[in-house]
């Protein structure tokens, strides 16, 4: 499942030492950086400092407390993170999200060490049940040393992020009933983009769903479910849905964002060096789930589908914004209830459906457990049996992975073959061995990477794909794929 995952994962960890120091980061100057990027006193760096997930196919939620985050240099430690912070791990399958951003001392730095505590992890069973479990953790922390050609530095003229990848699949052993938990991480830098993704594109690899904090100008500052605040940047080519202008969003609604990073502006020069501020955020699409000036205040429920009644599902919680989905625990289970004026969806930043060898729809009759989606709910009810009144529900994307087995040609579309893994959850749910997955010219890249040249994928590829599952009657299942974490850009 994960070969060429870690063979990208390799190459991108020998090339850390560079990306925040010469090529792979954009400076603002083609000068020689400054003298005092190697002293003593000179000043931190902001540095954004992003999480990602490579998969464990059996896993449907995956909840981690990372308490601390440090990295050791040549000058001594610089603290990354102090403050405990949960993240859900499933959700990022594929996907980069914000964790903190962080001001680094500028130095070489070596190594980072990351602690931990309070596991919690949904995962299917062979025999299709969804288990909840607290594991157990058989360690509280993990030093990643960077590997050859060796150290990274951080300068003055740095304008990119930390990404930090929970390897979940070495993190999560179950044996029978016993489930272990050893975190396991590599760290790598991501550069910045070099230009914003052009209108039309299905995502970019970067997302988060948030509560909003305050709009100021043309910046916005949420609040994720777990973590600290973040602010995105808008301009022109921001893609506003639901909503007409930044200006009319309130505190308190939720909203799902992609978003790029891009160099920030360099205001000061010092001996013809920029020295940078640090990169921005920048949103390239604002979906607002649902005005909370309709009534009572919302919830928005994220996870997959876990099996499919008359008037409702279960579903696995891997997010949970709002009043009352904010109180519960991410890997817990909620039975949605349905009625005849809830709302079936898709996600609307799937701009680009038309023209596919069949009809992508969502609706009560063709929801299928292993299908993620998000559930606006103004109910839901406390533990110990969580319950929500489902408003809208929403086919959110979600990331398969698995062998590609053959590739085709229809139409404007690339169609692959994906067999997926034995023990795959999304395989165990649904029944299906397959899944046939459709990308075209606005199917998004990865994100930056300092290399680009992954090889095309090709039968007997072992990728990921992130995108719409549709099930599309007898068993059958496609993707509509709005990224590919592994394949190449331009796929």
């Amino acid at each position: 499942m994960n070969v060429r995952t870690n063979r990208i994962t390799h190459l991108l960890a020998l090339a850390s030492s560079f990306i925040l120091t010469a090529g792979f980061i954009t400076s603002c100057s083609n000068s020689p950086a400054s003298s005092s990027n190697n002293t003593v006193n000179a000043p931190a760096v902001s540095v954004p400092v992003l999480i990602t997930d490579a998969p464990s196919d059996q896993l449907v939620a995956f909840s981690l407390t990372i308490d601390s985050i440090v990295l050791n240099g040549s000058k001594g430690s610089a603290t990354v993170l102090s403050t405990p912070t949960t993240i859900e791990i499933c959700h990022l399958n594929g996907i980069q999200a914000p964790l903190v951003t962080a001001n680094i001392a500028q130095d070489t730095y070596t190594s980072a060490v990351i602690t931990f505590s309070s596991p919690e992890i949904t995962y299917i069973s062979s025999a299709g049940a969804a288990i909840t479990v607290t594991p157990t953790l058989a360690t509280t922390s993990y030093t990643y040393t960077f590997p050859m050609p060796g150290p990274f530095t951080i300068s003055s003229s740095s304008s990119g992020a930390l990404l930090f990848d929970l390897i979940a699949s070495k993190s999560v052993n179950i044996v029978g009933t016993t489930v272990t938990v050893t975190p396991t991480f590599t760290v790598t830098g991501v550069p910045a983009a070099s230009a914003v993704p052009p209108p039309g594109q299905n995502g970019t690899g970067m997302q988060q769903m948030a509560t909003v904090v305050s709009v100021s100008g043309t910046s916005l500052t949420l609040e994720p479910g777990s973590g600290p605040n973040f602010t995105v940047t808008t301009n022109s080519s921001t893609l506003l849905q639901g909503f007409s202008a930044l200006s009319a969003l309130t505190a308190g609604e939720l909203v799902q964002v992609d978003f790029i990073l891009l160099p920030g502006p360099c205001p000061l020069s010092v001996s013809n060096a920029c020295i940078a501020p640090p990169p921005v955020l920048l949103a390239t699409r604002i979906q607002l789930a649902q005005p909370t000036a309709v009534g009572p205040p919302i919830n928005l429920l994220t996870g997959p589908v876990l099996s499919v009644s008359s008037g409702g599902f279960k579903m696995a919680l891997m997010q949970g914004l709002g009043v009352a989905a904010s109180a519960a625990a991410t890997t817990s289970i909620v039975t949605v209830t349905t009625n005849s004026s809830t709302v079936y969806a898709i996600a609307p930043q799937f701009v680009s459906l038309s023209a596919l060898p069949f009809t992508p729809t969502f609706t009560s009759a063709n929801l299928s457990p292993g299908q993620t989606v998000g559930v606006v709910a103004s109910v839901v009810s406390p533990v110990p049996n969580w319950t929500a009144t489902a408003t809208n529900v929403t086919l959110m994307p979600q990331t398969l992975g698995g062998t590609v087995t053959a590739i085709s040609t229809v139409g404007t579309w690339t169609a692959y073959t994906l067999s997926l893994p034995s023990g795959s959850a999304f395989a165990t749910l649904s029944g299906a061995s397959a899944v046939t997955v459709y990308t075209n010219a606005n199917t998004a890249p990865p994100p930056p990477t300092p290399f680009s040249t992954a090889p095309p994928i090709a039968v007997n590829s072992v990728v990921r794909f992130n995108g719409l599952v549709f099930s599309t009657g007898g068993g059958a299942f496609a993707m509509v794929a709005g990224c590919s974490p592994d394949g190449p850009p331009g796929i």
